[in-house]
């Protein structure tokens, strides 16, 4: 209990319902609107009305004060789709959440199964590869650029059971169809270009043979 008779330390005069949710409280210290906050932390910390806080307990009160809007907001972004842990982040501190309180909401959003970036490390290679038709060195770049951490990419890169000879062979059929093979600087270009979409020159190279074999 936080039952103070200290008269420099805050003092709880009031605690109400939240509007709009059950789950929380509408706090009040000497009189004022001071935060809201889940009830259950109340419960737990042992406060109640004529309450005065000390430090802990001031802590703990306003962290999970800003901790509450910080979730609503990332439910929010993940609304529109999965997103890694670090872009999850990186969202909640541009918008203007302090980093401990991004970082505990990202850890509330794994928790509860939300955030999952070795299931989206898997199911973004798998787009790549297949919808994208990107060859592996340009998939791990971009999936480490949406955040799923480098070692998680590598694996599901690396996992993946794809014949990435079929996609060069669908590139040489659609957007290089008109390429003369043949000619030396043509081929050059083609093959440069197929690089870019991350597959190996060995591989572009043998698809090529065959292709102009046929």
């Amino acid at each position: 209990m936080y039952r103070q008779t200290t008269l420099n330390k805050p003092k709880i005069t009031a605690i109400l319902p939240h509007a709009e949710n059950a789950g929380l409280r509408d706090l009040f210290v000497d009189g004022a609107f001071y935060c809201t906050v889940p009830a259950a932390l109340l419960m737990q910390q042992g406060l109640g009305v004529g309450d005065c806080f000390d430090e802990q307990a001031l802590e703990s009160l306003t962290f999970a004060a800003k901790l509450i809007p910080a979730k609503e907001k990332a439910y929010q972004y993940l609304e529109y789709g999965d997103l890694s842990r670090k872009k999850l982040y990186t969202k909640l501190v541009q918008y203007g959440i302090e980093e401990p309180v991004a970082e505990a909401a990202c850890s509330l959003m794994e928790e509860q199964g939300f955030i999952d970036d070795g299931r989206l490390a898997e199911s973004m290679a798998h787009r790549f590869a297949g919808a994208k038709r990107w060859g592996p060195r340009r998939i791990l770049p971009e999936m480490v650029q949406r955040g799923i951490p480098p070692e998680l990419a590598k694996e599901a890169v690396a996992m993946l059971d794809w014949d990435y000879t079929e996609s060069i062979r669908h590139y040489l059929e659609t957007k290089y169809r008109r390429a003369d093979l043949s000619d030396r600087k043509e081929r050059a270009r083609v093959c440069q270009g197929l690089q870019r979409l991350g597959f190996e020159f060995e591989d572009i190279n043998s698809v090529i043979i065959q292709f102009t074999e046929e």
